[in-house]
């Protein structure tokens, strides 16, 4: 007995510490995928995924920051993406040389997008439309207009998710859209990362997303979309993720 005790205390702090060193690298790699989501508007590579070095959030962005300023291709990248992402279409060369006089991140300028939307109700009007024909195969009625601008404006690429998690929760009698805009980490039509509660935290701070105590309604349990402009909105199972628009988000788009 007195030699097994010894032995089970270092089995037992082989393990804590096992799993401490599991659960650090994990969010570590959560910190990378954050980041080149929010700031690039993509996965990591597998390189990227793969770097050992323990930085913030916010180190992270800042890197990726200098990447869209030293280099023009990563640049237009992130303008393509924001604009797909956030009207759900294709930039034009004029928009794409307009949204290039500046050093924006992704996550920059879908806030910009959205409240340029917000500003231009006929044009988020024809980004509903986008979004009902892509899902749901038909123009968007006007009942639901008017539920979407009782609610907070939303990309094109959060809209087509909350239209789909509708439709399935829906089945099979689709009426007229209703209900608490809800999003499923597991959508067709986003790139999703699940966080711990500790990185969405500190993601929320870094790409200055709303604190979750400034969330409208707080109270609500769910509010876990690590997004620009994904304040109001509900994840299914309650679970914290980011999310940007799928490969398939277009229609034009070869997987769609």
């Amino acid at each position: 007995m007195k030699k097994t005790l010894p032995v089970l205390l270092v089995a037992t702090a082989i393990l804590f510490f096992a799993n401490f060193a599991r659960a650090t690298t994990d969010e570590q790699s959560q910190r990378i995928s954050v980041s080149s989501m929010l700031a690039l508007g993509r996965a990591p590579t597998p390189s990227e995924l793969s770097d050992s070095a323990a930085k913030s959030v916010s180190e992270l962005i800042e890197h990726h920051r200098q990447q869209i300023q030293s280099d023009a291709t990563t640049k237009r990248a992130v303008i393509i993406k924001a604009c797909q992402d956030a009207f759900g279409h294709e930039p034009s060369e004029e928009e794409i040389r307009s949204w290039s006089t500046d050093v924006r991140t992704y996550s920059e300028l879908m806030t910009q997008h959205v409240k340029w939307l917000a500003a231009h109700p006929s044009e988020y009007e024809q980004v509903m439309n986008r979004a009902y024909q892509l899902l749901i195969h038909r123009d968007v009625y006007s009942l639901e207009i008017e539920y979407w601008k009782n609610h907070d404006t939303l990309p094109y690429a959060l809209l087509a998710a909350c239209i789909e998690s509708w439709a399935r929760r829906n089945q099979p009698g689709l009426m007229v859209t209703s209900g608490t805009p809800t999003i499923s980490m597991n959508s067709d039509y986003l790139t999703t990362v699940r966080l711990s509660p500790a990185v969405a935290a500190e993601t929320r701070t870094a790409a200055k997303l709303a604190p979750a105590a400034d969330v409208a309604d707080p109270t609500v349990f769910g509010r876990n979309l690590i997004a620009p402009s994904a304040g109001e909105i509900i994840t299914s199972g309650h679970i914290c993720f980011t999310a940007i628009g799928g490969s398939n988000l277009l229609p034009s788009h070869p997987n769609h």
